[in-house]
């Protein structure tokens, strides 16, 4: 089990989300990627679609300040 850490608060674009979804489709079984990211449509919608559409499991948490942790892991 290997775990990857992506933070992409105050940076997100379009550049970054294609970053996270690379790093998403290369995950082995029982890898988890952790991802920080502040930006609310990302976290809410893209991430986890990008998780639902790929068969992944997700794990999404708000933390304090409007940053949220979201760990995506291959089953």
């Amino acid at each position: 089990m290997r775990k990857k850490r992506l933070d992409i608060t105050v940076k997100t674009s379009q550049y970054c989300l294609l970053v996270v979804e690379r790093e998403a489709k290369a995950l082995k079984p029982s890898d988890e990627l952790i991802i920080t990211c502040d930006n609310n449509p990302a976290a809410t919608t893209f991430i986890p679609r990008l998780a639902h559409d790929n068969g992944m499991a997700l794990d999404l948490r708000k933390l304090s300040s409007g940053t949220w942790e979201i760990r995506i892991t291959r089953q």
